[in-house]
């Protein structure tokens, strides 16, 4: 099976979740401005939330996902506001026939004094392990 992880992450906090989910998948994660041309049969794909709503890359990045791109995708994300991103996230490839997994990842995410810390080392591991139960069920 070929998997690949793409995240967007401004302040690197997806990003840690993103290498995360690679290390445990024996992959490497690849941010969405360093992606061309993919295609996989699974995609993990994280984003954070933001108080403007999900960031203009990955919004582009999610514009121009096509269904031959991945076969399926899983989504993971942090964010300080909740599971929010999921939602926007599935609806934007969904409106593009792209299958999206029901299972997602979440992270508490730091902004301000929310969060503090996080996500951290125990939430990290979470997130590899997931993603390992994930290719195996």
């Amino acid at each position: 099976m070929n998997i690949a992880v793409v995240y967007q992450s401004r302040g690197g906090l997806t990003k840690k979740v993103a290498d995360a989910i690679a290390s445990g998948l024996h992959t490497a994660a690849w941010s969405v401005e360093e992606v061309k041309d993919l295609e996989c049969d699974l995609l993990f794909l994280g984003g954070g939330v933001y108080p403007t709503g999900l960031d203009k890359k990955l919004k582009k990045f999610l514009k121009t996902l096509e269904p031959r791109s991945a076969k399926k995708v899983v989504l993971f994300g942090t964010s300080a506001g909740g599971r929010k991103p999921f939602g926007m996230m599935k609806a934007l490839l969904e409106r593009k026939c792209v299958f999206v997994d029901n299972t997602f990842f979440y992270a508490p995410g730091q902004f301000l004094f929310l969060n503090k810390g996080r996500p951290n080392a125990d939430d990290l591991t979470k997130a590899e392990e997931w993603a390992k139960a994930f290719i195996t069920r």
